[in-house]
């Protein structure tokens, strides 16, 4: 049972919408706002950024389902706001200790796992429920408009809101502004849409102030910093160069690797010494590139071995922005070095130069690809997949160089089977610590050149792996498996979500679940998250084409709402049909066979595998949102359900990307069966 209808409101149809959707925009903006800023400073949360699009999820489902007590509930952003932001501070200053697991690697966190510290679970657990705690006063005031209008008017207004929030955030972001300027439009915003409530408003108002105040505090270190789309980058002199930090862990160094300049500092002649290990091997080398180009190391040394053309691919645009400025040979300034903003395998795909060397530079990511994916930003690059286009791109008698920095024997072993896979034979390899990084893969023409490694490192090298692939891309896995860690905060994400439900909205679930939509939530977010972990595979995994997807996403959705207010829909069945077909092609179809269409064919067809899944369901959700007498709980039901979907996705790491598209059609039939029920029962008109 549903309860009573809702009772619309007797304001303007026209303000209760812009209000909505104003509630809307701020979520959506804090909630981006929220992953950038909580990663940034607390460096482990860096591998668990969908944790936030899941509290926010739970946040707004438990406020929309008390929606009728918005006015008390508001009240809770007062001290959630202030304690998250404290919180924060508290944990960006304080040792962290992780629980070694030899499944997983994460960079930069496991060597301080025997020290005494705040155990890893506690903070993924704390963040992750003061976020949800956010996100409730916003989600019962948007309950509270969106129970004001028709369901279907008031979710276009929902969507409406939610992209403009996508992209003013989207824009602060291609500005480079820091969390100061985030933070003071936000909650702005949400000054001027309470101004109504006076002691709210100034309530808001103070809190806000000390939240600016947190932030302002935290960007002051006394170091040079800024925020690209993907990092809290800081900046430090040392030795003859920069070292250059992301959200709090070393990334790389900028050296003065000119001989003559490198033999005064210890570190860069190591370092010089094991770049120029393979490149003695070669003969003059004309057209080069550089993946994962960073601040310009790699392109000072290709500059000194005479290149005369280089490609420089760097997907950070405020890292190459440094190299430009501060590399102490300025590599960026030379008329041979040509710099592309981009991901790595977009570039190989629609490059048409070839080259006699590829240099892979130690593309070794801190983050993930977008806040709703397990996958790490450079998991693409290291496929078996990437390394055959990588050979694509080379002359017949060209080379490729893979510098990296890895940490555990299988990774090492994994990339260079995938090498031998790509190319057909072995490469060659460099081993031993070069400070930068301990293993060079030679592959190509110069491979058979390479001294032979000793048979205990060959050894490692050559014990069986599974080979990383596009539909499992997880470099930094050593098999097919759910580490501990994520297992225990996944854990404490139910358990935490259970609880916020059952205190928060108790009362309002007792009058009936909503099954269907509650299913229909789980299996859209996964198909959302499938839809940008493909689309990154097809065009690149820059943050613009993440930005560009959810937005897609979201004008599909929008599309497919104002399409069922217009053509109301009796019978949910032949969509669920089409849903399944869809969702049976993209799990047959591989997106590695699309990349050999040209760009017009990837771009009709990628995007119709993506899309079609999205659009059907979408109309599925606004034809079963339509009949709900009471709009708010049905999109309650929903968003908790989102957060099983959230859980969920983390099992990409066990039956690979595709494996989402079945776990997501057995959701759809559980929605299916549980609507074609009702609609035996009844079925109220739109």
């Amino acid at each position: 049972m549903e309860g009573a209808p809702p009772v619309y409101g007797q304001a303007s149809p026209l303000r209760t919408g812009l209000r909505l959707a104003t509630y809307s925009a701020l979520i959506l903006f804090f909630e981006l706002a929220l992953i950038r800023y909580a990663a940034g400073y607390v460096h482990v949360f860096s591998f668990y950024l969908n944790f936030v699009l899941i509290a926010t999820f739970l946040g707004m489902g438990v406020g929309l389902l008390r929606a009728e007590h918005a006015g008390l509930l508001k009240w809770i952003a007062v001290p959630a706001m202030l304690l998250l932001f404290v919180t924060i501070a508290l944990f960006a200053n304080a040792k962290i200790t992780v629980p070694a697991d030899p499944n997983e690697f994460l960079w930069g966190i496991f060597s301080d796992g025997a020290k005494k510290g705040i155990p890893l679970l506690v903070v993924a657990a704390s963040l992750f429920a003061l976020c949800s705690i956010f996100f409730v006063p916003l989600g019962a005031l948007l309950g509270a408009e969106f129970r004001k209008l028709p369901a279907l008017h008031a979710y276009s207004w929902d969507i409406a809101g939610g992209l403009a929030g996508i992209c003013a955030f989207g824009l602060l972001s291609a500005a480079g502004r820091e969390p100061f300027v985030w933070f003071s439009l936000g909650l702005g915003l949400w000054l001027i849409v309470s101004i109504g409530d006076r002691r709210f408003a100034a309530s808001l108002a103070l809190s806000g102030s000390v939240v600016l105040a947190i932030a302002s505090w935290m960007g002051s270190s006394g170091l040079r910093s800024f925020w690209s789309p993907y990092y809290r980058i800081t900046v430090a002199p040392v030795g003859l160069g920069y070292q250059v930090d992301v959200n709090g862990s070393l990334h790389q160094f900028m050296l003065n690797l000119d001989s003559t300049t490198a033999a005064k500092f210890e570190y860069s002649r190591v370092a010089r010494f094991g770049y120029l290990q393979p490149y003695r091997l070669l003969p003059r080398i004309d057209t080069a590139l550089v993946v994962g180009a960073g601040t310009g190391n790699d392109l000072s040394l290709l500059l000194m071995r005479g290149a005369s053309y280089v490609d420089a691919v760097e997907i950070d645009p405020r890292i190459a922005d440094i190299g430009q400025v501060l590399h102490p040979q300025q590599p960026y300034s030379d008329a041979r070095v040509h710099l592309h903003v981009n991901d790595a395998r977009a570039f190989l795909r629609t490059t048409k130069q070839k080259y006699d060397v590829i240099v892979f530079g130690t593309l070794d990511s801190q983050t993930l690809l977008s806040g709703m994916s397990s996958v790490r930003l450079d998991n693409y690059v290291y496929t078996v997949e990437s390394l055959r286009s990588a050979r694509s791109r080379l002359t017949d008698n060209g080379t490729l160089i893979l510098y990296h920095m890895s940490a555990q024997p299988y990774i090492a072993g994994r990339i260079y089977q995938m090498l031998g896979d790509a190319f057909g034979s072995p490469p060659g390899v460099f081993a031993g610590h070069m400070n930068l990084f301990n293993f060079v893969f030679v592959a190509g023409k110069a491979a058979s050149a390479v001294p032979p490694a000793s048979p205990a490192t060959l050894a490692e090298l050559r014990a069986p792996y599974a080979l990383a692939h596009d539909d499992w891309p997880y470099l930094y896995l050593r098999e097919r498996t759910l580490p501990g860690h994520y297992l225990a905060a996944l854990l404490a994400v139910l358990v935490i979500a259970a609880g916020m439900m059952v205190i928060g909205g108790g009362e309002v679930m007792a009058r009936g679940f909503d099954g269907a939509m509650f299913f229909m939530g789980a299996g859209f977010l996964l198909v959302e998250t499938k839809s940008v972990t493909e689309m990154s595979l097809l065009f690149g995994s820059t943050w613009t084409v993440n930005l560009l997807v959810f937005a897609s996403i979201m004008v599909m959705v929008l599309a497919a709402n104002l399409w069922v207010m217009s053509n109301p829909v009796r019978r949910t069945a032949p969509l669920f049909g089409a849903l399944f077909a869809s969702l049976a092609v993209a799990y047959l179809v591989p997106a590695s066979s699309l990349l050999m269409l040209g760009t017009v064919g990837q771009w009709v067809l990628g995007g119709l595998m993506v899309a079609l899944p999205v659009f059907f369901a979408a109309l599925i959700f606004s034809t079963l949102l339509g009949r709900r007498m009471d709009g708010a709980r049905a999109l309650a039901y929903n968003l908790l359900g989102a957060i099983i979907g959230g859980v969920l996705e983390y099992s990409s790491m066990v039956i690979g990307i595709k494996g989402l598209y079945l776990l997501a059609a057995a959701l759809y039939l559980g929605a299916m069966l549980l609507a074609r029920r009702s609609e035996r029962v009844s079925t109220h008109p739109i």
